[in-house]
């Protein structure tokens, strides 16, 4: 019973790491999207200008610097969802073979 609850336990963990996972990846292409609209929108506005493009890249950082920061936030938000996926997924494997184990045990 107590393999059983852990097991339980362990894909409810994976379940919650894959949801907080999807939430991440859309949160990250919500704040590269609003980035790149703004980069479109400032070039198109002449509120991004610069000789050539490292210029404008640093023209684009300063007045966009928030912007930058929440993709970059989120993309950190991205990679520990990714890792507490494996962490769960390794766990669920740990798990199901324990069970596995017991099972051939006792049949054995």
């Amino acid at each position: 019973m107590r393999l059983e609850a852990e097991l339980r336990e362990a894909f409810t963990r994976l379940r919650g790491a894959l949801e907080a996972h999807l939430e991440a990846s859309l949160a990250r292409s919500r704040a590269k999207e609003a980035l790149e609209m703004a980069l479109a929108e400032g070039l198109l506005s002449g509120e991004i200008v610069g000789k050539n493009a490292e210029e404008r890249e640093a023209r684009a950082r300063s007045l966009y610097s928030h912007l930058y920061q929440a993709l970059q936030e989120a993309e950190e938000a991205l990679l520990r969802a990714r890792a507490e996926v494996e962490a769960a997924r390794a766990q669920a494997e740990e798990v199901s073979l324990l069970v596995r184990l017991l099972s051939a045990e006792v049949r054995g």
